[in-house]
């Protein structure tokens, strides 16, 4: 059995904090990528989750295996770093409560609450799991796990050329949480309601834009990015940069990425969200 999840970069986000981590969330919006972290489960005996072989989410990872009494390890694959923007830490608890609730025959949306639950006490994300799960460009109507949270997938008639980059610096979900203040959840969230009534990329991209201008360093990437054609739009969520160009200049900025260090990828806007895929 391989697992699949979407990468996921947000570009607004507002916390909604309840009582119950399972109500907790975010309103928001963010682009699921068409690259995967794929996870399968390793028959070592042992309890873990590891991403390109290294051992990660320690502490989740055991309360996985303990609210499901299974000794179950994924290994999962992914073209980016953890903790850098990409939704990396609710991509690796999907895959890995899924595996454990799979060998029980339990409801795989139990499966994907537990990952939102472990997400939100361990202060790594808020809205990534109910997204992934969703997919493509997904808008979040109502905070919370799969099954209680609400996301919608809009149709995006003509898909988008995206070139994404990983940049080197980063920081803790915590930390970049700390640095916003209500002011400005309060200007995301009326960005956040004029998209919910445009669903229209380019304002998911322009409202982003200005968002995390407010939150993050463009510098860096403005330098490069100033006066190149081909280039519709972009924003960045912690050290993940989502930029929208035209087809033709594709490779041309794909290339420009990495001539300045920073690994590129060329993408589009996921199908869909969590994927399971059986042998045979």
């Amino acid at each position: 059995m391989k697992i699949k999840i979407p990468l996921h970069v947000s570009g607004l986000w507002i916390p909604s904090i309840s009582s119950s981590y399972l109500e907790t969330g975010s309103y928001g919006a963010g682009l699921n990528l068409a690259m995967y972290i794929e996870a399968g489960i390793v028959d070592d005996g042992g309890c873990g989750i590891y991403i390109n072989n290294a051992r990660v989410l320690r502490e989740q990872s055991m309360e996985i295996c303990n609210n499901t009494g299974t000794s179950i390890s994924v290994n999962a694959y992914s073209p980016v770093s953890l903790g850098r923007g990409f939704g990396i830490s609710a991509g690796l608890l999907i895959a890995h409560a899924l595996a454990s609730y799979h060998a029980l025959k339990y409801s795989s949306m139990k499966a994907l609450q537990l990952a939102h639950v472990l997400e939100v006490k361990y202060l790594t994300g808020l809205g990534d799991v109910l997204s992934e799960y969703t997919g493509g460009f997904a808008i979040r109507l109502k905070p919370g796990a799969p099954g209680v949270g609400i996301a919608h997938r809009v149709v995006v008639f003509e898909k988008p050329v995206l070139i994404v980059g990983e940049l080197s610096s980063g920081e803790s979900t915590q930390v970049m949480l700390s640095r916003i203040t209500s002011e400005l959840y309060e200007v995301a969230f009326s960005y956040y309601k004029k998209l919910v009534e445009s669903e229209d990329l380019l304002d998911f991209f322009n409202y982003s834009q200005l968002f995390t201008r407010k939150v993050f360093d463009y510098s860096v990437v403005d330098k490069i990015l100033s006066d190149r054609k081909g280039i519709i739009s972009y924003y960045l969520k912690k050290s993940a940069l989502i930029i929208w160009v035209e087809k033709e200049y594709a490779s041309e900025i794909h290339e420009l990425l990495n001539s300045n260090g920073i690994k590129a990828f060329e993408t589009t806007i996921s199908d869909g969200g969590v994927m399971i895929e059986h042998p045979g």
